[in-house]
């Protein structure tokens, strides 16, 4: 559906709206032809660069060529050459139609940078009788992804209800209930049937639907017979022919439980409060599941011993292993050649060590990823120019690098990169060096010393600087973030990654980062997941709201809720799991990803934003 919607989407922007042409009784060139012929061929950021070349030659029709290039910019994945071909475009007030492409187009960039909510504010600002009948597609479809990366999932599903009354060809409705039907199974299981109630008459047939395939979808037989008494009601219903049929062969292929698990962790040593916080983590979800469980063998298993330990494992009869969770230990185990049993292992190897072993799936607590994410979510903010400041170690480097390149790779520059050193006493050197403060000062010595007259000399901080990137543990950040603010960079905005919380809700020590953004996941910003039973439960016997494990919880958790989920987010693109550590997906090199959510302290409390 994603690949039709950019096509529709293309074929109104690259065509739709072409400049005019006077006639003449001789041949007309189409000035076009090249960027049409690199569009087709998927040259798309040299048809891109067709169009602005264009743009530059034909003042008359310049911004119907840039808007061409900028959507050229988006099917090539460059987001950031696209916003900021649309930046240096400027369409008159009284042409409405040029005003309405420009919207849509910013909505799904916005969408692409991880901010729904500005997407559907872009959009909220058309009136759909104004719309043209050839953007209709395109608007509704970005409004449907928008409300689903919300997780209104009512919106979701209703928009793609709207969406199929402009679709014509067999192809294009069926593509649209597969989108639909992707909404609804996206919906915790615990929300479905709430939902069901609320939704519209029109949307009855489906969420039932929906509720069969969450209570049975375990269970292939009983979720055949339920499917059968299912289409009895609903006869010729849409997703019959194209959904209904396909459940009972997906529950049996992609169903994982198994029947014994082991669970190997390294419940000794320095790692043994992180091991038992994920291994409590773990069980809980274990004992809650209302479906058939399976067995839980534990063993403590570490970089010294997981060879043997996962031998026995096998030995025992365990059909899949959940861990390691030392790095090296995962090193050990990929370079066993083929695995006998599936492999969950919870850390992540090293970034520049390819991944070959098609049974071992890595789910860690990324540093790497955060920091890309933040870098995501700066461009989408509209920011170009950045100031980095990261521990001068290894952990801190490995998070410049992420967030640098992920940041250029978006088109962002990056002005100057300082380290500090963890625990120092001396957090002013360091920042007063990435803000060009160091060079004022020196300056007024120089000044003073050449006249040798007594100046007052005020401090002043670079200006070219859009925002900082830091990354720092909360004891560092303590020390940090009041130094931006005594040394005037307090109108810069701040972005970090979940380093900078403990998890523990703290507003007294935490007013010293007033203003600070940063990712973390639903486990620690989300109320509904605080309230939850599981949570609540932990709590009450483990005290993990005052734990400073308390993500590592979250960890085994999902860790339980992703072994019958591999199968279907391995095979089927852009589907995630709404999870206590971030939205997971997997890439085609075995990788859970996490999306993390997005806050700002306020009064020292993280306020979970969007």
């Amino acid at each position: 559906m994603r690949l039709l919607i950019i096509l529709l989407f293309s074929l109104c922007l690259l065509t739709a709206c072409g400049p005019t042409k006077e006639s003449t009784p001789q041949a007309q060139v189409d000035p076009e032809e090249n960027a049409r012929t690199l569009m087709q061929s998927g040259d798309y950021s040299a048809a891109a660069l067709e169009y602005l070349g264009l743009a530059t030659k034909d003042k008359q029709n310049s911004t119907i060529y840039r808007l061409k290039a900028a959507a050229a910019y988006v099917e090539a994945g460059d987001y950031g050459a696209a916003q900021k071909t649309l930046s240096d475009t400027t369409v008159a007030d009284n042409d409405s139609l040029q005003n309405i492409r420009m919207k849509i187009l910013s909505a799904r960039l916005e969408l692409e940078f991880g901010q729904p909510g500005k997407a559907l504010s872009l959009l909220n600002e058309l009136s759909e009788p104004n719309i043209p009948q050839n953007l209709r597609v395109t608007f509704h479809d970005i409004r449907a992804k928008a409300y689903l990366a919300h997780g209104d999932y009512l919106k979701a599903a209703s928009e793609r209800l709207l969406l199929s009354n402009y679709l014509n060809t067999p192809t294009e409705i069926d593509q649209n209930n597969r989108s639909l039907w992707k909404v609804l199974e996206a919906i915790p299981a615990a929300d479905i049937d709430d939902l069901r109630i609320a939704a519209p008459d029109e949307l009855t047939s489906w969420f039932e639907l929906a509720s069969l395939y969450q209570t049975y979808r375990y269970q292939p037989s009983r979720l055949n017979n339920a499917i059968d008494g299912w289409v009895q009601r609903y006869p010729g219903h849409p997703a019959y022919s194209s959904i209904a049929q396909e459940l009972v062969g997906k529950s049996r292929q992609f169903v994982n439980r198994p029947a014994k698990i082991g669970l190997l962790l390294p419940l000794s040593g320095k790692f043994q409060k992180s091991s038992t916080a994920i291994r409590d983590g773990f069980l809980a979800a274990w004992y809650m599941d209302g479906q058939e469980k399976s067995d839980i063998e534990i063993y403590d298993a570490n970089s010294l011993n997981i060879i043997d330990v996962y031998q026995q494992a096998v030995n025992d009869g365990v059909d899949y292993v959940v861990g390691p969770l030392e790095k090296e230990a995962i090193n050990q185990l990929a370079n066993q050649g083929e695995l006998p049993i599936q492999v969950l292992a919870l850390n992540r190897q090293e970034l520049n060590i390819e991944q070959t072993n098609d049974k071992l799936i890595q789910f860690g607590l990324s540093p790497e990823d955060e920091a890309a994410q933040v870098a995501e979510i700066a461009m989408s903010d509209g920011h170009r120019l950045a100031l980095v400041m990261t521990p001068g170690n290894p952990w801190g480097d490995r998070i410049a690098e992420a967030f640098m390149s992920r940041w250029i790779e978006l088109g962002g520059g990056v002005l100057e990169r300082a380290v500090f050193q963890s625990n120092s006493k001396d957090f002013g050197s360091p920042v007063k060096s990435l803000l060009n403060i160091d060079s004022s000062e020196k300056r007024g010595r120089d000044l003073r010393n050449k006249l040798n007259i007594k100046i007052n000399n005020v401090e002043r901080r670079r200006e070219d600087a859009d925002f900082i990137f830091t990354a720092a543990v909360p004891g560092d950040a303590h020390q940090l973030f009041p130094q931006f603010r005594f040394h005037r960079a307090g109108d810069l905005p701040v972005y970090s990654t979940s380093h900078i919380f403990t998890g523990i809700f703290d507003e007294a020590r935490d007013i010293d980062l007033n203003d600070v953004m940063f990712i973390d996941m639903p486990w620690i910003l989300d109320t509904s997941r605080q309230l939850s039973i599981i949570q609540d439960a932990l709590n009450r016997n483990w005290a993990q709201e005052r734990s400073k494990y308390r993500r590592l919880y979250a960890l085994g958790i999902d860790a339980y809720h992703l072994i019958p989920e591999i199968g279907r987010l391995s095979a089927e693109k852009n589907t995630f799991l709404s999870g206590e550590t971030g939205d997971l997906s997997i890439t085609p090199d075995n990788i859970v990803k996490r999306k993390l959510r997005r806050a700002q302290f306020v009064e020292g409390k993280p306020v979970l934003l969007n």
